[in-house]
């Protein structure tokens, strides 16, 4: 049996709560309500994940566009030694985004979060929020397949990564890293700063035959002294 080589090591994280979550502002107001900033509890669970996952030496903070994973991700960054920077990918971006949103150039994102970057490849991008009208589940699969394609090729040196992005395409994503098609009858719970922790290995090392190995899945240990109560809920 080949030696185990971890290629990634991938923590998939949801925003923290969001104020639309909690149905405060105008949905009225597309872009506010699609595009929300956390609420005061999503702004302290996102602090508690922060300080929870300093003992983790993160390579590489990811986001999507979106501000809520932005800030989530931040505060992540904000309690690292080494990495302080968030790298911001439209690839990321909830599922079922109306293209009503309109446009979020990379410099709207650097106005708010002045510790955001933008992600490899996206450096020309010009829209950092994916938005398509009547979006199926076929759709946000082949999306979630190219966004693990992207973080695959990308890091493969045995890096950590921590990557905020929302509950829809977060359970795509987990199909996706699984090979798991998107028809399969069931659905992951994804809380608010739920986190998954994935291991990729290189192909054919992987422990028991497998390559992808989901190590846990929608962990709030970090919530546990503030918000022992949520532990026992989904959202």
């Amino acid at each position: 049996m080949a030696e185990p080589i971890i290629e990634l090591e991938l923590y998939l994280v949801r925003h923290g709560e969001s104020r639309s979550n909690v149905g405060l502002g105008d949905a009225a107001d597309v872009r506010a309500w699609e595009d929300p900033m956390l609420s005061e509890k999503g702004e302290i669970q996102a602090r508690l994940l922060g300080e929870y996952y300093a003992r983790v030496d993160f390579d590489c903070i990811l986001a999507s566009g979106m501000n809520r994973a932005l800030q989530t991700a931040g505060a992540v960054a904000l309690r690292q030694a080494r990495t302080r920077t968030v790298e911001a990918h439209p690839i990321f971006s909830e599922g079922g985004i109306p293209t009503a949103v309109g446009i979020k150039p990379f410099d709207e994102i650097r106005a708010a979060f002045p510790f955001a970057v933008p992600a490899a490849g996206t450096e020309t991008e010009t829209n950092f929020i994916f938005a398509e009208d009547n979006s199926t589940d076929a759709m946000r699969y082949a999306r979630a397949e190219r966004a693990i394609t992207y973080l695959r090729r990308r890091f493969h040196g045995g890096e950590r990564v921590l990557l905020a992005a929302h509950a829809n395409f977060n359970t795509f994503l987990v199909f996706a890293a699984l090979g798991l098609g998107y028809e399969t009858a069931f659905d992951f719970a994804n809380a608010n700063t739920g986190v998954s922790k994935f291991v990729f290995y290189a192909p054919g090392t992987g422990l028991w035959g497998a390559d992808t190995h989901l190590i846990y899945h929608n962990d709030r240990s970090h919530l546990a002294a503030v918000y022992p109560e949520d532990l026992l809920t989904k959202l």
